[in-house]
């Protein structure tokens, strides 16, 4: 190994050792500061929720809350196995809340299908902005304990989908907007060392 390598190596290391121990954050409302989910933070569903043949994600939201101060947040329930015959449901419960995990969902732009004889239609990058921005969707993984149901994987809340500059993840408040009546963030105190 080259001494440029073992640097190299080292510094990934220490970024790696670093980011792997951060704490997740996430703000309370748009006009007050971050908190942390501390273990014994829970999702309580507050009535069962059924997931669709064929599918591994089913929407959390009340049918009034979507406008209801939401701001373009949505959540979605995850399992991990899908069932393509029959419904899944999980049960309603108090689910602890193992951890929390940054998430960014990265979007790209579609051109429209071309119609019949039209051809195969390209769009061309432009020099320096690579084709236009990407948008973005940042969020949340809110991890779940799977003692609850052991098909239960997690819960993932993002924010409005819009370019970088425009974007942030979804606050406390605009999630819990979003559950409106289907389920209850409940964040526990922080533990004293």
């Amino acid at each position: 190994m080259t001494a440029n390598t073992l640097i190299r190596s080292a510094v990934l290391g220490g970024l790696v050792f670093l980011i792997g121990g951060c704490q997740t954050l996430v703000r309370e409302s748009v006009e007050t500061g971050w908190v942390e989910i501390p273990a014994g933070s829970t999702l309580t569903l507050n009535r069962p929720v059924t997931f669709p043949p064929g599918r591994a994600r089913v929407f959390l939201s009340d049918r009034g809350a979507r406008g209801a101060g939401g701001g373009g947040t949505s959540c979605v329930l995850e399992v991990r196995r899908i069932d393509d015959e029959g419904t899944q449901s999980i049960p309603a419960g108090a689910i602890p809340i193992t951890r929390v995990q940054n998430y960014l969902a990265l979007v790209s732009g579609r051109i429209p299908t071309p119609g019949p004889g039209e051809g195969v239609r390209f769009q061309l990058a432009g020099h320096g902005d690579s084709g236009g921005s990407q948008m973005i969707r940042p969020g949340y993984h809110f991890w779940l304990d799977d003692s609850h149901d052991p098909n239960l994987m997690r819960m993932t809340c993002l924010g409005r989908l819009d370019d970088p500059a425009y974007t942030r993840a979804p606050t406390l408040a605009e999630i819990r907007a979003v559950l409106g009546d289907v389920a209850t963030l409940t964040i526990a105190l922080p533990t004293e060392p």
